[in-house]
């Protein structure tokens, strides 16, 4: 009765291998101090500019495998890869319109990373835009 004990027991551990050696492969793991940014204020008819901060903690590279504005008044640049324990940035630059004047501007980022825990976030940058308009 311990030797089929002993042998069901080998058999459970050799078939659960694979998925613990996938739980020790190292990964990215994102780090986003600040996802939402409050502006002081905007000025219409002029650009705007923010750069978010990534860090990743993780021991394999973060890859930014994508980044997407919602809005053609938006642009973006974006480091592709960061490396275990490095920075990376994503830069939004906005073109504030003058009959944008007296309303709140929000503008919203979603990226999509290999990191498991964080495969699409969102960076956030919110404020109000100066004047009353035309």
């Amino acid at each position: 009765m311990n030797r089929k004990a002993f042998l069901f027991s080998g058999l459970v551990l050799w078939a659960a291998l694979p998925a613990l050696a996938e739980g020790l492969e190292p990964r990215p793991r994102l780090v986003i101090d600040e996802p939402v940014f409050e502006s002081g204020g905007f000025r219409p008819g002029a650009a705007f500019s923010h750069e978010f901060t990534l860090r990743n903690e993780g021991g394999a590279p973060l890859l930014i495998e994508e980044v997407l504005t919602g809005c053609s008044c938006a642009a973006v640049a974006y480091d592709r890869t960061i490396a275990p324990g490095g920075r990376g940035r994503v830069r939004l630059t906005v073109e504030v319109h003058r009959e944008w004047g007296g309303r709140d501007l929000r503008r919203t980022l979603w990226l999509t990373t290999n990191d498991p825990e964080a495969a699409q976030v969102s960076l956030v940058v919110r404020g109000r835009v100066a004047g009353g308009g035309r």
